[in-house]
């Protein structure tokens, strides 16, 4: 089995949210553009789960 290797981290600060690679890029936003982000991921949700469920290297799928 491969090794796991951590692609990205979230961290909540005073200002917002900051997404850093394990390269050390970042991206910052302020809480306002977090929600704005979280709105449009939730809206794309179900078609976020498809896409996930088709890239699935996994030979069998689990509902709950």
């Amino acid at each position: 089995m491969e090794n796991v290797h951590e692609k990205f981290a979230i961290h909540m600060n005073d200002s917002g949210v900051v997404v850093e690679d394990n390269q050390g890029q970042r991206l910052v936003f302020s809480a306002h553009e977090a929600l704005m982000l979280l709105d449009i991921l939730r809206n794309e949700e179900a078609e976020l789960n498809r896409l996930a469920e088709e890239a699935s290297p996994l030979p069998v799928k689990i509902h709950l």
